[in-house]
Parts: structure tokens; C-alpha cells; sequence
């Protein structure tokens, strides 16, 4: 598995990390999950190609995403 960092600079509490955490987690290809709000920062471990997948489910949440 790899590690990526996506930048969600709407992330700004601990419920945001909850959210985040919970619409990502369960995707397929990924592994762990550290959404930190301090950082506007989602690290994921897991397949790469699970990337576009972790982007959109972030988005649904209702966070932009930016790289």
C-alpha cells in the first residue's frame, strides 16, 4: 500500500475528521485513514488508483479537495 495527502482546507473540527474519516474509510483499496483538521490534510493508506474514488467521497461530503 501507499500514502497520499490530499488538502481539504474546509476541515476545521473534529466532527469534520469524523465525517471524512467515515465517507473514506470504507472505500475500496483503502487502507487507513488520518483526516487531521489542524493541517487541512486527509493522509490515506492504501491502493492509489483508490485516489479518484477518496477525492469524490470527500467532495460528496460536502469539502473541497485540493492537490
Amino acid at each position: 500500500m501507499d500514502e497520499y495527502t490530499l488538502e481539504v482546507p474546509d476541515m476545521t473540527c473534529e466532527g469534520c475528521e469524523i465525517v471524512i474519516t467515515g465517507a473514506v474509510t470504507a472505500l475500496p483499496g483503502v487502507g487507513r485513514v488520518d483526516a487531521d483538521a489542524a493541517n487541512g490534510r486527509v493522509t490515506i493508506n492504501g491502493d492509489p488508483s483508490a485516489k479518484p474514488d477518496v477525492r469524490n467521497a470527500i467532495e460528496r461530503a460536502g469539502y473541497d479537495v485540493l492537490e
